[in-house]
């Protein structure tokens, strides 16, 4: 299937003009030769294979004017599909708009045809959809069109149905990635790719943001600037796609003819055997010879130059019957493909051997053996990024490299030996522009986590994001090691040290791993240590379920004052006191914004910002850590670069984004503001909660805590600011958010450095080896392992085995033969009913045998004293039970901590 039905997109507005006809298709505008009354302007879009096609592009889209006299079904489809081809046996299915019944009704007749016209007779704008449809599989009609659409909708949303302890406001968690294109003179218009095999172009069609620089991208060589061409390869052209192979026809060197001698017969269907293969010259007859009478044969040998190949004999062309269905494609050897699927891995080094396989069957029409097509992917792998074993003693010349262009930035390479030989052990990065940035620009906030190498090497990178003004993702340093232990956590944390200090007021956010948080706990001691609260979530959910928890977990993290998250707190403790001692023993790091300090200005409650490192650089983690490594360098620099554009731009006192935000939010505010003084004000929200708050513009606190812990103004303090007339926003909005402080992030430059063959030698006086991979049974893994909030539940009907119908399971079956449900039945029994869990009257929850310690350590700041709602005799002793119960294990704690200061007992 090379196109399906897809989302289109967001360029497929219509416009209207007073008179009632679409924007750009008035009288005046119709080609000449066509009668403006009976003509029509199409607007075509082929939409693109959801299964395939990047999400930012939805389909490829062109206008084409017909005359409705002159044209019938079969002749439009023929001219679409003649410029735009499908995949061998594909078949195009039309729909249309009807902008009345808001349908899309499919043409298939010309009956169907001129119906369409009649309907847009008026406007004479048709908005069209065509997809191309396997026939062997069931064909979805177009039923939505997104016209206004920044992010697809999931089209499934059924296969996500784990609805329970969901952050119910992620927006709250968003990191910017990408979003440099907000301060762009024009809208970023999306890129309209047509996804069809050939994979051609529209030969008039220029992509509006690259027409303005192209003319300086097609100078490659500058005047004056001279190409050193190696003396074994001439500068030879031809066509690479269709090589020809006349009598006199050159190519560089007797390799380049071979493959071209091979693209040759793939191109014309046909086999050849060799006669005669030598460094100077190449004898080949066809395969087909005795059988068709076939004529063919080639001879070419190379020249005085004793590199330049020349065909000097080629007398007939192929009578011969095609070979292209054979099981086994001649031609199609390892260094055919290697050639072929190179710039696909360019583009991503993560392609396997089954997408490739399919992408050489889509452009040439041939099969190929899966085998061949994954050493042709190594052999691709190898000369493009080098050999493996010799990747990791790169990684010297690599850090000699950067030390030479951006002194003082820090790589360290530790090695250790392993049965005589120096093998890789872990790597640490941080360049210097990165540290300098986060210390001035950015605030005293870093997401730690680490994540899986694709690779053959399937070692952990580890990194530290911080975040700047603009809440966009900014790195500051990254390393490699085989596995997350604690000591190669404290070895990361200690060059983290070493290479941003201690800055004041200091978070670390992580997940609830045990090794990188003992990392933090030794070498970070004095800073915030905040835990990933959707970790924290995806852990209590194992083990505790109920509707109050639903209502209140997350709403406690999201809570800015200690009094709303008491109120939280002790519901949830109210409703099952073993889930409140679970999360005070297990999960005993910050996650709650009512605990989180005023110095960092960052009110992120989960580690989304490691997550969008993590996916930012996943299509390169396959590579050789020496391509790795620059890959990374190269994405920065990449990144600062834009920035830096963006800054030069901007000359306000606070970012725009920010003020536009804040702006927004004093709109409808349903607050009421009494004065103290100029400074000094009570804010009372109305509409029913009468919570007051106390805004104080000196200190730039409220005593909801919000802006304190963001820096930005909340509501109360911004219906308070609006209310005077002698002050403005941007006056009370925390130095961490100005334009200035943003220029300073991205003041200094990434190094520009050349590729790895450029980089100087090094003299670290041995060969570091390759680590030694670990011995793993089945395939690789080059995807993490899910969570239990990854999980997805299957969708569809079950397919019964016995009468072959959907809805129902063998056991249950009224259409099948009773002989077979008898034989299924003493082959197997049916499945056992699961027996349901009985909700008492007393609570809504329903508890998990989770076998949790029900021992409490309450955490310094907060200390809740339990209490019951349950009424009767049986709720009253459990009240008192889980009290006794909980005393005699903090007296058994507090006795056993006594035993050990005074000396205790001996064993």
């Amino acid at each position: 299937m090379a196109a399906a039905i897809g989302h289109c997109s967001s360029t497929g507005r219509i416009h209207r003009t007073p008179t009632g006809s679409a924007s750009g298709v008035g009288s005046s505008a119709w080609p000449e030769g066509l009668d403006p009354n009976s003509s029509y302007c199409l607007k075509i879009r082929l939409l693109g294979n959801p299964k395939t096609a990047r999400k930012d592009i939805n389909g490829f889209y062109f206008e084409k004017f017909v005359d409705s006299d002159l044209t019938n079904y079969n002749d439009l489809v023929a001219s679409i599909v003649e410029q735009y081809r499908p995949i061998y046996l594909e078949v195009a299915h039309l729909h249309y708009y009807d902008e009345v019944l808001r349908t899309f009704p499919e043409i298939k007749s010309d009956q169907e045809l001129m119906t369409m016209f009649e309907k847009h007779s008026e406007t004479k704008f048709v908005q069209i959809f065509i997809a191309y449809w396997d026939p062997s599989e069931t064909y979805k009609p177009c039923i939505e069109w997104f016209t206004d659409m920044h992010v697809q909708p999931n089209n499934n949303p059924s296969q996500d149905d784990d609805s329970y302890l969901r952050n119910p406001i992620p927006e709250n968690e968003h990191v910017g990635i990408d979003e440099e294109g907000m301060y762009s003179e024009k809208e970023p218009i999306p890129l309209n790719l047509v996804l069809y095999s050939d994979k051609e172009k529209e030969k008039d069609y220029v992509y509006e943001d690259e027409s303005e620089d192209h003319s300086e991208d097609e100078t490659e060589v500058e005047e004056g600037e001279e190409v050193h061409e190696p003396n074994h390869a001439p500068n030879v052209e031809y066509n690479k796609e269709d090589p020809p192979m006349t009598v006199g026809s050159t190519y560089p060197n007797m390799d380049e003819f071979k493959l071209a001698i091979r693209q040759h017969a793939i191109k014309r269907d046909c086999e050849f055997n060799t006669k005669k293969s030598a460094p100077h010259r190449f004898t080949a007859y066809c395969t087909r010879k005795y059988e068709d009478d076939c004529p063919w044969r080639i001879h070419a040998s190379t020249t005085d130059d004793m590199c330049t190949v020349v065909v000097k004999t080629n007398p007939f062309e192929h009578d011969c019957s095609s070979t292209k269905r054979k099981k086994k494609v001649k031609s199609a050897t390892k260094h055919w493909i290697c050639e072929k699927v190179k710039d696909w891995l360019i583009e991503d080094a993560n392609l396997g051997a089954h997408e490739l396989r399919k992408k050489l069957k889509e452009h040439y029409k041939i099969k190929i053996h899966y085998k061949r097509v994954y050493m042709g992917k190594l052999l691709a792998l190898k000369q493009l990024y080098g050999d493996w074993d010799s990747s990791f003693n790169n990684l010297y010349r690599f850090k000699a490299q950067v030390e030479s262009c951006c002194p003082s930035s820090i790589v360290q390479i530790d090695h250790h030996i392993i049965n005589g030989k120096i093998r890789f052990r872990r790597i640490f990065v941080a360049f210097k522009p990165c540290i300098e940035g986060f210390r001035v620009g950015c605030r005293p906030y870093l997401a730690v986590d680490s994540t899986l190498l694709t690779g053959r090497f399937k070692g952990q990178l580890a990194s530290a994001t911080a975040v700047d003004g603009h809440n966009w993702m900014y790195p500051v340093c990254f390393g490699v090691f085989d596995s997350k232990t604690n000591e190669n956590w404290i070895w990361f944390m200690q060059l983290l040290r070493q290479a941003i200090g201690s800055p004041l007021g200091l978070a670390i956010c992580t997940d609830a791993g045990q090794a990188v948080m003992s990392g933090v706990k030794e070498v970070f001691p004095g800073a915030e240590h905040r835990e990933c609260m959707l970790h924290l979530v995806s852990n209590f959910k194992k083990k505790f379920h109920g509707k109050v928890f639903d209502d209140h977990l997350w709403a406690a993290a999201y809570s800015w004052n200690p009094y709303l998250f008491g109120k939280h707190w002790v519901a949830m403790e109210e409703a099952r006191l073993a889930a409140t001692a679970y999360i005070r023993k297990w999960h005993d790091r910050l996650w709650s914004r009512s605990q989180f300090s005023t110095l960092c200005k960052v009110d992120y409650v989960t580690n989304n910002l490691a997550e969008c490192f993590n996916n930012w650089i996943k299509h390169y983690k396959s590579l050789n850590l020496d391509d790795f490594m620059d890959k990374l360098r190269q994405l920065i620099m990449i990144k600062w670069n834009q920035r830096r554009k963006v800054a030069k731009k901007l000359d306000a006192l606070v970012l725009p984004h920010i003020m536009k935000r804040l702006n927004a939010m004093t709109r409808e505010l349903n607050l009421e503001v009494v004065e103290c003084s100029e400074e000094l004000a009570e804010v009372t929200a109305l509409g029913g909660s009468g919570f007051r708050f106390v805004v104080n513009l000196q200190e730039r606190t409220c005593s909801c805590r919000q802006w304190q812990v963001s820096g930005l103004p909340c509501k109360h303090a911004l219906a308070f600011i609006t209310s005077l007339s002698n002050t403005h926003i941007k006056n009370h909005v925390d130095l961490y958010y100005s334009v200035e402080t943003f220029r300073a992030a991205y003041a200094q430059l990434i190094p520009a450095m050349p590729d790895k063959t450029q980089w100087p030698k090094s003299d670290h006086g041995f060969f570091m080896h390759p680590p030694l991979l670990k011995a793993t049974a089945g395939r690789p893994k080059t995807e993490r392992y899910k969570g239990c909030s990854d999980k997805k539940k299957k969708t569809g009907q079950h397919l019964c085995p016995i009468c072959k119908d959907y809805g129902h399971h063998w056991h249950n079956c009224k259409k099948g033969n009773p002989d077979d449900i008898a034989a299924m039945m003493a082959v197997r029994e049916p499945p056992k009913r699961k027996k349901k869990a009985t909700k008492t009257t007393e609570s809504s929850i329903v508890p998990c045998d989770d076998g949790a310690p029900t021992r409490m350590c309450f955490p310094p700041s907060h200390s809740f004293e339990t209490t019951t709602k349950k009424s009767g005799k049986d709720a009253k002793t459990s009240a008192e039970a889980s009290k006794r119960k909980m005393l005699e294990d903090t007296s058994s704690s507090k006795g056993k901590k006594a035993k050990c200061e005074s000396g205790g007992s001996k064993r």
